[in-house]
């Protein structure tokens, strides 16, 4: 729309009075237009673009200099044409700054470093290979880098067409005794805040209170809020309301199956290996399918491309030693790390079970930058645990992972990254190993090969846009043994395709989203002739067993900043799951394991969730607030005494139905000086509705945690000397325990009542950790070391485990619970050099 109005020739030297009470830029042209008839022309969408807000008093001023004020810090400018007034944006040529942020010392890429144009007051994250691109009009710019643990970086840039290429290395904070205030900016960058990750603090997180003083990334999640883990030593994780197979664990892109060594004990993620984390709670964007609860994406260390390193160390469960430094100084890096259990002093803690455990790993990663915009990476991991009892019962299981990436540079505003991907896992179950009789094994696993296509295209400082693609060969073994006595499950195969985009656009400086789609198909084949179930439960024949599905996957969320500091952001994402994982496992230490594809049986499982999730200041601390609620739909319980081994048709044991969820959680943060604190509070409910379970009555899942605190707190003694604790508490976990029993030759025997209509007590502890952590130079190299003395479970609290119900003929039922480990000292010595 235009508007105008005619004057004399002079109009810009006419001296007028006006007053604007504290309104916008078009209203303030508006009362010039209309109260003293000047001739202004502009175009009210693009004046309408500027949130700038005008209280201000002129007495006797020209006109020149009031536009001049008002126009001042929008980009406008105004000329006098034909004795009118134009006010339009001036003709500039856009310039494109772009490149990588890494640490300065070794050379590592910097995921989710803020580049932040203070001008222009907006920016953007680096990716996952530290890549950024900034498009904005010529000129010369202050340029804000920052990244939680470095120092922050302010460089000028004179940015000039048509691009600007920046490495930007940033030095790492040195902790000082003296108070630190880190204080964040008054203006958030409206592309770089909206995002839907929470990054772990891996630095932080390992001076925290661990199990015989083994650092462990799944442990430090599970110290998050709305992270549920049921038992003690579970590497098992339930996020807001989904099941333990309902979170996506990758490494490098490659998908882990099973995340745990030791039963759970420890993760298959080596921490001297570990370079970034990020957990994806909320809406999971567009580019991640095939579960519906979470993503946890694990990204390894690319290796230092100056000088050679070595670093390891030893704890009361594990030894590790890892190398790393340049191929092609500056061009070209690798890391290799090893790991090996520590069985002997583990055997005490597990006398429970009879069992004589150990495991290994290892992680190898390398890349190399052919050119500027190239850069190729290859990385691979290789586990595997092995458990032995007296008895005869052995079980090996473990995850081979491999990833060749190729990253991309189109031009400074198109990034890409291709990636060829393989994954394995397998698990053998071997029963009277020992036995002269011979041996009954029973073999579980599945393999992917993925070809995948990531692209991100940054178009200008308010619009962002993602697209891709993924294909996903899967191939099943459910179950299967060599020996005649048993009846294998068919294998299967399945391919899982995807094509996805995501749109991230900034509506105004206030007003941020992200919407996007993802279409997914999966085709399942089987192995063999396939079978469907009557309504019975029991197979029916069939001559084609394969099977197709088509699903659209939107994604949305909308975030609104009240005050520069203070968010509110809403999320919505639909997502479908085309595996499930059949596991009988009462407890959490158990490694057999079945994934089966969705098929002729079983339909995809699916989920919307919703969440409102609001930050901001109080008190001087990090406030934030969660409310979420979850729909699930073709949700799988096996029925009781399922038979899983040696039975062709398991998806029988399977029966499907609907589940839903809701939580709150609240966390509040801060720093005094040397002491740091966040207080976490989780509230949730998940139900479950079966039709041939429980008469179709809702029941709770048995994953339901209705309260969860925990406490997390450290303080810096000195600069070398930290002391750290962690304090949790939440409700028992739901059982089904006997409400009765009935003599059957002279045994009682138990009747249970409703399913999940009791609960264990409730699980509380406290750990604290005392880290020495000193550093020396010898021979112009830095030595660090850390030395850790901590004790779980301080008051010695009995969490069970389990309840066991036994009886001897004509006594009583003992009716008893297990626990794992009450108060148990952690030692652990770390160094780098």
């Amino acid at each position: 729309m235009m508007t105008g109005a005619f004057g004399q020739q002079n109009a810009l030297h006419k001296k007028i009075t006006i007053r604007f009470p504290n309104v916008s830029l078009l209203q303030a042209l508006n009362l010039l237009t209309v109260n003293h008839a000047l001739p202004l022309s502009f175009d009210s969408e693009e004046i309408n673009a500027s949130e700038k807000k005008i209280n201000a008093y002129f007495k006797d001023e020209a006109v020149s200099k009031i536009i001049k004020n008002l126009l001042s810090e929008t980009g406008l400018s105004y000329k006098l044409v034909l004795g009118e007034i134009i006010i339009s944006r001036p003709d500039t040529k856009n310039a494109t700054l772009s490149g990588r942020v890494v640490d300065a010392e070794s050379g590592e890429d910097l995921i989710g470093a803020t580049v932040y144009i203070s001008k222009r007051k907006q920016g953007v994250n680096t990716n996952s290979y530290g890549f950024y691109s900034l498009t904005a009009e010529e000129g010369v710019y202050d340029i804000e880098i920052t990244h939680i643990g470095y120092v922050p970086l302010k460089i000028s840039i004179d940015l000039k067409h048509p691009s600007h290429h920046l490495t930007a290395r940033m030095e790492r904070m040195v902790n000082e005794l003296q108070e630190i205030q880190i204080k964040k900016s008054a203006n958030q960058d409206s592309l770089g805040f909206l995002n839907n990750s929470r990054t772990l603090n891996w630095e932080t997180a390992k001076q925290r209170p661990y199990l015989k003083g083994e650092t462990d990334v799944i442990k430090a999640l599970q110290m998050e809020n709305g992270v549920v883990s049921l038992t003690e030593g579970s590497s098992y994780m339930f996020i807001r309301g989904g099941n333990k197979d309902q979170n996506l664990i990758i490494l490098d892109e490659a998908i882990v199956y099973n995340p745990g060594h030791l039963f759970g004990l420890t993760s298959v993620f080596n921490p001297d290996a570990l370079k970034n984390l990020q957990i994806y709670a909320d809406a999971i964007p567009a580019n991640f399918g095939g579960r519906l609860s979470s993503v946890i994406d694990v990204r390894t260390a690319d290796g230092d491309d100056k000088q050679f390193h070595a670093k390891g160390g030893i704890s009361l469960l594990t030894a590790r030693a890892s190398i790393e430094g340049p191929i092609v100084k500056e061009k070209s890096s690798f890391l290799l790390s090893a790991r090996r259990s520590l069985t002997n002093l583990l055997s005490r803690d597990l006398g429970l079970f009879d069992l004589r455990p150990s495991y290994y790993d290892l992680n190898f990663k390398a890349n190399y930058k052919t050119g500027t915009n190239d850069r190729i990476f290859l990385s691979a991991y290789t586990g595997r645990d092995e458990v032995m009892s007296n008895n005869g019962y052995l079980n090996k299981w473990g995850n081979q992972t491999a990833t060749f990436r190729w990253n991309h540079i189109f031009s400074p505003k198109l990034f890409s990254n291709l990636s060829l991907i393989y994954s394995n896992y397998k698990n053998e179950l071997t029963i009277n190993a020992d036995s002269s009789s011979g041996t009954n094994k029973w073999i579980t696993g599945i393999s992917d090969v993925t070809f995948k296509g990531d692209f991100t295209y940054y178009i200008n400082l308010r619009h962002q846009l993602k697209y891709g693609f993924s294909n996903i060969f899967h191939r099943f073994i459910p179950g299967e043994s060599k020996n005649e006595l048993y009846n294998d499950i068919a294998r299967a195969n399945a391919g899982e395709h995807a094509i996805y985009f995501s749109h991230k656009l900034s509506v105004s400086k206030r007003i941020s989203m992200v919407y996007g789609l993802r279409a997914s198909l999966f085709h399942s084949i089987s192995a063999s002739e396939g079978y469907d179930l009557d309504e019975t439960f029991q197979p029916v024949l069939l001559k084609d067993g394969s099977k197709s599905y088509f699903r659209l996957e939107p994604r949305l969320t909308l975030q609104y900043m009240p005050t520069p500091i203070g968010r509110i952001q809403f999320n919505y994402a639909r997502n479908y799951q085309y595996m499930q994982l059949i596991q009988n496992d009462e407890l959490a230490f158990s490694s057999l394991e079945s994934w089966i594809p969705s098929g002729i049986n079983l339909l995809p499982q699916s989920s919307d969730f919703f969440s409102l999730n609001y930050e901001d200041r109080f008190f001087g601390g990090i406030y934030t607030m969660d409310v979420y609620y979850k729909k699930l739909k073709h949700q799988l319980e096996l029925i009781d005494q399922a038979q899983l081994i040696s039975n062709p048709y398991v998806e029988s044991q399977l029966r499907s139905g609907s589940s839903s969820a809701y939580g709150l959680e609240i966390a509040f943060s801060k720093e005094i000086n040397q002491w740091k604190g966040s207080l976490m509070y989780a509230f949730s409910k998940v139900y479950r509705t079966i039709s041939t379970i429980q008469d179709g009555q809702r029941y709770l899942a048995g994953y339901d945690i209705p309260h969860a605190v925990k406490l997390l707190m450290s303080y810096s003694i000195s600069q070398d000397l930290s002391v750290s604790s962690f304090f949790t508490y939440s409700s028992g976990r739901p059982v089904t325990l006997p409400i009765g029993y009935f003599e059957q030759k002279g045994l009682k025997v138990p009747i249970y009542g409703d399913k999940n209509a009791s609960r264990m007590p409730p699980y509380h502890r406290l750990d604290l950790t005392l880290q020495w952590a000193p550093t020396s130079h010898i021979r112009q190299r830095t030595w660090s070391h850390t030395f850790s003395l901590g004790l779980y479970n301080i008051y010695n609290h009995n969490n069970p485990l389990f309840y066991r119900i036994s009886q001897q003929p004509s006594q009583e039922i003992t009716f008893d619970h297990q626990s794992f480990s009450g108060r148990t000292i952690g030692i652990s010595y770390n160094f780098k050099f």
